[in-house]
C-alpha cells in the first residue's frame, strides 16, 4: 500500500483484522501466505493508535461476514482465504475462494485511492515488461534525465535546481509517457491491462472511514468495481501548468484519469533514473454500485 509508514501501518492493520476475523469463522482455512502475513502483522496491528485498533475490530465485524454473503457461504461450508502482496495482478487485498467461485476484496481507510504507476516503467502496466516498446520508452525516458543532469549544472536535490529546470523534466516525462500510450492506443488488451492496473476491476472496494481525532468508527462502504464498463481505447495528452504538469488518459468508457507527475524523493542520483513519481486522480467516469454495511 502506497503511502507513509503510518498510512501502510494502518491499513495492514486492517487487512490483519478482516482476516482475522475470516480465520474465526468455522469452515475457513488460510492459505500458507495469508498465515505468514497474519504472523508478521500481529506486531503491526498492536502498534496503531488503540482507538483505530477498536474501530478497525468493529469494522472487521461487519465486513467478513458480508464477504461470506456475497460468495453464499453459510452453515460451516468450507473456504479459503488469501491475503495479496503488491507484486500481484489486480488490486485485491483480501480473496475469499469457495470452490470455483472467488471474491477478492481491496480494503481502504479513509480514502479511495488508484494505483499510482511510475513513469519510467509505464510500459510495464500496460504488459509490455521485456519488449521492445518497453526498451524505446526507457531509452526515451533516460535521455529525458540525461538532458536534466545536464541542465542541472551539479545540482544535487530537487530543490537546488536551476530555475525551470525541474518543471521541463516533468513535462518532458509526461510528454514521453504520453508517447509510449498513443503509440497502442487502439491495443484493447494494452489499454485494459492499464486501465486495471490505475482502477483495477473484477474486485470489490471496502472504504472504512474513521474520525480523525476520536477515530471513532464513522462509516463502511463497498464500491462494486465489476460493473465498472471495460475500457478498449485510450487517448493520452499532457497538461502543463504554471507548476506542475500531468498525463491525461481519457478512456472510452468513460474514465478520465490525472496523472501528476512529482518527484519521489529530494536528492538527484548521479546516474540511472531519477526518482519520479505519479499521483493518479479520477476526474470523470461512472462510479461503480455503492453498498453501505455501516
Amino acid at each position: 500500500m502506497p503511502g507513509s509508514s503510518s498510512s501502510n501501518d494502518n491499513g495492514r492493520s486492517l487487512e490483519y483484522l478482516i482476516t482475522d476475523a475470516l480465520s474465526k469463522i468455522k469452515g475457513s482455512k488460510l492459505t500458507s501466505r495469508a498465515l505468514a502475513d497474519q504472523a508478521r502483522d500481529s506486531t503491526t496491528v498492536r502498534g496503531i493508535d488503540s482507538g483505530l485498533r477498536a474501530s478497525f475490530t468493529k469494522a472487521a465485524g461487519f465486513v467478513a461476514p458480508w464477504m461470506l454473503t456475497e460468495l453464499n457461504i453459510h452453515g460451516g461450508s468450507a473456504f479459503e482465504v488469501d491475503r495479496h502482496s503488491d507484486s500481484d495482478p489486480g488490486v485485491a487485498d483480501i480473496t475469499i475462494t469457495k470452490g470455483s467461485s472467488s471474491l477478492g476484496v481491496s480494503v481502504k481507510h479513509n480514502h479511495d485511492a488508484l494505483s499510482h504507476p511510475r513513469p519510467y516503467s509505464l510500459a510495464d502496466a500496460m504488459g509490455f515488461a521485456g519488449t521492445a516498446i518497453e526498451v524505446d520508452h526507457r531509452k526515451r525516458m533516460e535521455a529525458a534525465t540525461t538532458r536534466l543532469r545536464v541542465a542541472a549544472r551539479g545540482a544535487t536535490t530537487f530543490p537546488s535546481l536551476p530555475a525551470g529546470v525541474k518543471l521541463k523534466l516533468y513535462q518532458e516525462a509526461c510528454a514521453e509517457c504520453a508517447t509510449t500510450v498513443n503509440r497502442v492506443a487502439k491495443n484493447s488488451t494494452a489499454v485494459s491491462t492499464l486501465f486495471n492496473f490505475l482502477v483495477g476491476s473484477d474486485f470489490k472496494k471496502v472504504i472504512v472511514k474513521t474520525h480523525h481525532t476520536s477515530r471513532a468508527l464513522g462509516s463502511i462502504v463497498v464500491a462494486d468495481y465489476t460493473k465498472i464498463k471495460p475500457a478498449t481505447s485510450v487517448t493520452a495528452s499532457v497538461d502543463n501548468r504554471t507548476r506542475a504538469s500531468s498525463l491525461v488518459l481519457t478512456f472510452d468508457n468513460g474514465w478520465k484519469i490525472d496523472l501528476r507527475i512529482k518527484n519521489a524523493a529530494t536528492r538527484i542520483s548521479s546516474s540511472g533514473q531519477v526518482s519520479l513519481k505519479f499521483d493518479a486522480q479520477k476526474k470523470a467516469g461512472a462510479l461503480p454500485p455503492i453498498v453501505t454495511l455501516l
